[in-house]
């Protein structure tokens, strides 16, 4: 466990560094290239090494963790976007950014719907 978090903090050091200069310079390509080369190694030595990089309480811990993450955020937006919306006689310009954000906690939760009812057959409930 140890060496894989130190090979992902040398990799996000790699990558941050990166993705610095192309932001400096104004070049998009190396930072996609060093997003991409960093994950490749990080999944490589994931799945090459004997490692235990994961157990139950961790994925637990993770699944918790996500499903709040999702639902606070979902929560958010559409409170954002729903008063963005009712404000647009006052603040026009944010109309549309209104709708984009009530537009986008609708699609989250579609495709929360859409992996719970799939995993929800594959595991059977």
């Amino acid at each position: 466990m140890k060496n894989y978090q130190m090979l992902r903090i040398i990799v996000a050091i790699f990558v941050g560094i990166v993705v610095g200069l192309s932001v400096s310079i104004g070049a998009l390509l190396p930072a996609i290239l060093a997003i991409v080369i960093g994950a490749m190694i990080s999944y490589i030595y994931k799945k090459s090494t004997d490692e235990i990089l994961e157990d139950e309480r961790i994925a637990k811990v993770s699944e918790k963790a996500s499903r709040i993450a999702i639902v606070v955020f979902s929560i958010s937006i559409a409170i954002i976007g729903m008063v963005l919306i009712i404000m647009r006689n006052v603040y026009p310009d944010y109309t549309q950014a209104g709708f984009t954000l009530s537009y986008a906690a609708v699609a989250l939760l579609a495709i929360y719907y859409i992996f719970y009812g799939y995993y929800n057959k594959k595991y059977g409930s």
